[in-house]
């Protein structure tokens, strides 16, 4: 009666849910495969990021800021804001080939 009829509607709802998650994971599978076989640009991102490589002649430069009492405050019209904590960036300059790098071996 009332009660299939609601759990029906209920299931057809969850599997369009399912079914649009999954199309979603596909295209972005499909989006990473056309990646893959067109270029270089996702191995390299990839290489980067997952194994740490870097490329010979490459600049690598890692830069750590802290706020603290003892940083002098900019002397400007106020518009520079000091920053809160401790922030890293991290900057990698393009060149070409890779090779892995550890922190210690940065100068």
């Amino acid at each position: 009666g009332v009660s299939e009829y609601k759990e029906t509607l209920g299931r057809i709802e969850e599997l369009r849910q399912e079914g649009e998650q999954r199309r979603a994971r596909n295209a972005a599978v499909a989006a990473d495969v056309a990646d893959l076989r067109d270029g270089t640009d996702a191995i390299e991102e990839r290489a980067r990021h997952d194994l740490g490589l870097v490329k010979p002649g490459e600049t690598f430069v890692q830069v750590y800021e802290d706020n603290d009492s003892q940083n002098p405050k900019p002397k400007s019209d106020g518009s520079a804001k000091p920053l809160q904590g401790r922030t890293k960036s991290k900057i990698k300059l393009k060149n070409k080939g890779l090779t892995p790098v550890k922190p210690d071996e940065v100068p």
